[in-house]
């Protein structure tokens, strides 16, 4: 990735980090989130309860309470309003998240799975929640599909994006290229963009002495036919691509 690229990347995830930021300062209530509503003065009506998966909360005297999408302020006025005249001259009625709905993170990392969300979350902060990367995680192959896309969908993220509840984030692992035959070191190497022939062979120690620099076979993935690449050593290689190295006889 060039200098001009990182730029652009940090501008996009700090722009959609605000944006996201500011999300989160309207929290917008949703199945799976636990609140607790209390009234001043009215231990009666304190309660604990989760929002149920049709977004909808049971609360004395108003019954059912449609709370999907509503904020803690819009709450916190519907059920004041419900409450007053024929129930309490001035209700003071304070409303608290207990627990947020979940997040989910898949993937490459070592704990995948649902985690609470917590305020000003980062895509730094929720990969520690999961355990940490594993080995084969690449970051530039992070992506998110955010609750509040109507579309669904993924796009890129780095380690400061805001993360919104109901986020499901991927992290896929490195590609890699294999390369076997007449090298010092066969075996599986990370694909990078730009990866050509040469430097894998590079990557794998270069050729043994009984190489046949001019018959190497590249089976590329998916593909059961075999490719002689007779061209520069130049040409690039793509990702899942298989190299073997033939030996000379001469």
């Amino acid at each position: 990735m060039s200098s001009a690229d990182m730029l652009d990347a940090q501008k996009n995830d700090h722009e959609l980090s605000m944006k996201n930021a500011a999300k989160v300062g309207e929290y917008h209530l949703s199945a799976g989130d636990k609140l607790r509503i209390q009234v001043f003065g009215e231990d009666d009506l304190k309660l604990d309860t989760l929002i149920a998966e049709e977004g909808k909360i049971s609360y004395p005297f108003l019954g059912e309470i449609n709370v999907k999408g509503l904020t803690i302020h819009d709450l916190e006025s519907l059920i004041t309003q419900g409450l007053k005249g024929a129930y309490l001259i001035n209700p003071e009625v304070n409303i608290s998240i207990l627990q947020y709905r979940l997040f989910f993170i898949n993937g490459e990392v070592n704990k995948s799975g649902g985690y609470p969300y917590q305020p000003n979350l980062t895509f730094r902060k929720a990969i520690a929640l999961a355990g940490g990367l594993t080995e084969q995680a690449s970051l530039e192959l992070a992506t998110i599909i955010q609750e509040s896309d109507a579309a669904k969908v993924s796009q890129p993220i780095g380690l400061k994006f805001v993360i919104s509840p109901g986020d499901i984030i991927t992290i896929l692992a490195y590609k890699q290229v294999f390369i076997n035959g007449e090298v010092r070191n066969p075996g599986a190497y990370s694909f990078q963009q730009g990866l050509t022939l040469h430097r894998v062979i590079s990557l794998a120690g270069g050729f043994t002495e009984r190489a046949a620099q001019d018959k190497i076979i590249v089976i590329h993935e998916g593909n059961l036919s075999e490719d002689t690449i007779e061209a520069s050593l130049e040409d690039a290689v793509s990702p899942g691509d298989i190299i073997t190295v033939k030996q000379s006889f001469f």
